[in-house]
Formats: C-alpha cells, structure tokens, sequence
C-alpha cells in the first residue's frame, strides 16, 4: 500500500471545505458523499480529499466553492498566510521554463509598475495564464506572481479502491491483479485481522472477502464494513466450501439477507465479478 503525503495546503484547504459544509448544514457523516457528489469522485477519493490527503485542483476548490454560493478564495485562506499576497487572486496557469510548461496554480498579484522587477511575472495569452521567470522581456499586460504551486504529474487516484481479503496469499494476489488490469486500485489483504486494522486508517469502494478463514466466518468483519465510515461499499463473499459442508448454507444466507452482500463460488469467475462490482459502482 502506498503511503499518501499530507501536503499543508491540502490539509488546510480540506479543513475549510468541511467548515464551510458544516456551515450549510452537512453533517461530517454526510460529507464525503456530498463531496463525491459534487467533484464526480469514488469515496475513497473523497475520502482522501476531506483529510488532506490528495491534492486540490483550483477547479476543485472553485466548482464546491460555487455549489455553495461562497467565494473561492476563502478556501485557499492564502492571504491569512502571507500579508504580501493581499490583493493576489489564484488562477489555473502554465509555468514555462525553456521548452517545458507544466500546469500549475498562481497566485496573480497587481500589474507590474514600471521598472519593477519581480523574480516571476503572469500575462495572459489565447486566454490563458502563463507563468514565466521575469528575464526582462517586454510583455503586453504582466502581472506579478505571489506564489506558484506546482503538482508532480502522477496519474489521478480515482479509482475505486478496492479490498481483496483472503487468507490465501495467491487467491488474493490473482484477484488483486485482475482488479488492477480492469481499471480497479485494489489491495490484497491477508487475514482477518489483518482487514480489521486496514478498516481502521482506510476507506474501500467496495470489499472481496473469502468467507472461512480457518474456524472463523467473515461475518463479525462484514458487520464492521456495515459500520464504517462507508457503510454502503458492495460486498462479496467468496467460498469453495459450500460442497463440502464447512462452509453453512444457512449462516452464508442470513449475512446475504442481512447485510446486502453478494456470493460467489470458488474459483470465482472473474469477469462476471468485475462486472458485478462496477455495476454496483456505477462505472461502465
């Protein structure tokens, strides 16, 4: 499992998106679905973003800011950080350095004054910002440039991430890299205990889970799934032991009618599982 960096831009952006929810009455248990609601994302993506954990976009920020009727700029809170930045308004722009430009947010201030020389300047051009060290070339309309924030390009966490929790190592392993190969962010997982301390720190889209891992069932851990901070993941129970009689009919059919699970015979047929899940996930 990768370890997700805390950025403090993030952090404080996601703390003032959940006051100003809070403010228009969202609960904090309803939060990350109203925000996967508004920005189009998994839960767990949303997960991420409400604890800082994933970096904002300005077309974030602005498109929950709008929902709301609230101006954007108090979710950067950026001029509270820095008194020189007053007046500097955020905008999505390139920064261009030589040949290379890279999508970035700036933070654009006043128009250049005559004979200033501020180490980067702003000016726009076929109706986009562009960001550029200042080298003393003459620009139409520049703009000085209070802050520059630049991501690495990596590809977006907005998978469902899924949870494979099996006992045996190579069934989840396979599982896992089939999730993978079908467009899925999955976690293999082994053992109970193992799943019940992920629970802990981590948001799933959606759980696979062997039902027998020795003398135990699944059970307790799909009622924890039942009460967690997504209650509504889809769940699916694997067996390869209903022929054989250690695995119970009856105990498998009641967690079904209880907790709004699926069941699968082992070996699963794979494609009609990832069919199932994204369906469940709404994802074509």
């Amino acid at each position: 499992m990768t370890n997700e960096t805390h950025s403090p831009d993030s952090i404080a952006v996601a703390e003032r998106v959940r006051e100003l929810m809070s403010r228009h009455g969202i609960g904090k248990r309803q939060q990350t679905t109203e925000l996967c609601r508004i920005l189009d994302l998994s839960f767990s993506q949303g997960h991420r973003k409400l604890r800082g954990n994933s970096p904002w976009t300005l077309s974030q920020i602005k498109k929950v800011a709008e929902v709301y009727g609230e101006p954007a700029a108090q979710l950067f809170g950026a001029q509270s950080l820095d008194p020189g930045m007053v007046g500097a308004i955020a905008q999505e722009a390139m920064f261009c350095i030589g040949a290379i430009e890279l999508p970035c947010t700036a933070w654009v201030g006043a128009a250049l004054e005559p004979g200033s020389r501020p180490e980067f300047v702003a000016y726009s051009k076929l109706g986009q910002w562009r960001v550029a060290r200042h080298d003393g070339a003459l620009y139409q309309s520049a703009y000085e440039v209070h802050k520059i924030e630049i991501y690495p390009r990596r590809a977006e966490t907005d998978k469902p991430t899924i949870a494979v929790v099996d006992d045996d190592r190579a069934s989840a392993d396979n599982l896992r890299d089939y999730l993978e190969g079908s467009g899925f962010a999955a976690v293999a997982i082994y053992g109970l205990a193992a799943f019940a301390e992920q629970l802990q720190t981590q948001v799933f889209d959606g759980i696979v889970i062997d039902w027998l891992f020795g003398t135990q069932t699944s059970a307790a851990a799909i009622r924890a799934v039942r009460a967690s901070e997504n209650p509504d993941a889809p769940i699916f129970v694997l067996t390869g032991e209903l022929l054989t009689g250690k695995a119970s009919e009856s105990e498998i059919s009641q967690v079904i009618r209880n907790y709004d699970v699926a069941c699968y015979e082992k070996p699963a047929r794979m494609a009609i599982l990832v069919a199932d899940l994204s369906k469940r996930l709404n994802r074509p």
